[in-house]
């Protein structure tokens, strides 16, 4: 398999590339990080559908998950090797399933010469993170899984099948993006909770940040979403969520899941389930009214629950 190294960022981040092939013997390319010392254990870091391999901020870019990850962070780069990477979307026909991803993410880390791996998967990121110590259960040493199950639920389902119908609409019209704008405002009502809504945009100070109200919030949501993310690479990941369903009980290694309380995408009931099927299973829950979006919120619960894990 051709690999070939990319130029380092910087001292510490080092981009990563390799060549996959795919069912019709075509390479695909799938591109990776590595951020922290050589020689550090690795920890690989997977998010959700909006996440990408800059988990970790630099002097570069802003990392999507700064709260967690970095030199003195619940994954402490200074002491940890960060694997992340780029998903499959819509260069994968028809979909790109999270068996898939995690075929990706091994063949980054076979470029990296990385032989074993611990992993911090939250949403979509949870469920690669599930698929891929199925797959690789040699190669997968402990997992913490954060608000995501072994499979989707029939609500979240229902959810994302009606944003993906109103971008294929809007692409009919072609409109894709603004279709997308759409989507993700609808999207956003599923990640947070009812209480959080009510608490922020029923009669808001005149001077404060939601003054304008919540139709206003999710139109810069919408925006901001539709003007860096394809419609097509929605369509593929959204998709992707919902064919996930993988046999916890064929889990060996360590699971630990976290769970939200009030997150409607992943009920609780349903990552409670994983639990108890998984076989080193272990379920701890959170409160929080910023629902699925708890893992982006929540600094300090999940810093914890992620230095637990890991073992600091």
């Amino acid at each position: 398999m051709p690999i070939t190294l990319e130029r380092p960022v910087d001292t510490t981040i080092h981009d990563i590339s390799a060549n996959l092939c795919r069912a019709t013997g075509a390479p695909l390319r799938v591109h990776g990080r590595l951020t922290g010392p050589d020689g550090a254990p690795v920890c690989l870091v997977l998010g959700g559908i909006s996440s990408d391999r800059a988990v970790a901020s630099s002097r570069n870019e802003t990392g999507w998950w700064p709260a967690q990850a970095g030199p003195g962070r619940a994954i402490d780069t200074d002491h940890w090797r960060i694997l992340s990477f780029d998903f499959l979307a819509d260069e994968v026909k028809p979909l790109p399933t999270t068996s898939d991803q995690a075929h990706a993410i091994l063949a980054l880390a076979d470029a990296a010469g990385i032989e074993s791996f611990s992993i911090v998967g939250a949403s979509y990121g949870g469920m690669i993170g599930l698929a891929l110590a199925v797959l690789a259960p040699d190669r997968v040493e402990r997992l913490l899984v954060i608000s995501a199950a072994h499979r989707a639920s029939a609500l979240a389902q229902a959810w994302r099948s009606i944003q993906r119908d109103t971008v294929e609409l809007a692409l009919q019209y072609g409109d894709g993006r603004a279709g997308l704008d759409l989507a993700r405002r609808l999207a956003m009502t599923t990640y947070r909770t009812p209480i959080e809504l009510e608490s922020r945009f029923y009669d808001p100070e005149p001077d404060c940040r939601d003054a304008n109200g919540v139709v206003a919030y999710l139109e810069a949501r919408g925006r901001e979403f539709a003007a860096r993310v394809a419609p097509q690479r929605f369509l593929a990941l959204s998709r992707s969520m919902d064919e996930h369903c993988i046999d916890p009980g064929r889990l060996e290694c360590p699971v630990t899941y976290l769970a939200v309380v009030e997150d409607q995408l992943v009920p609780p009931e349903q990552i409670a389930e994983a639990a108890r099927s998984t076989p080193m299973g272990t379920l701890k829950r959170l409160h929080s009214l910023y629902g699925h979006d708890a893992f982006l919120k929540e600094d300090a619960a999940i810093s914890a629950a992620i230095t637990s894990f890991l073992g600091g």
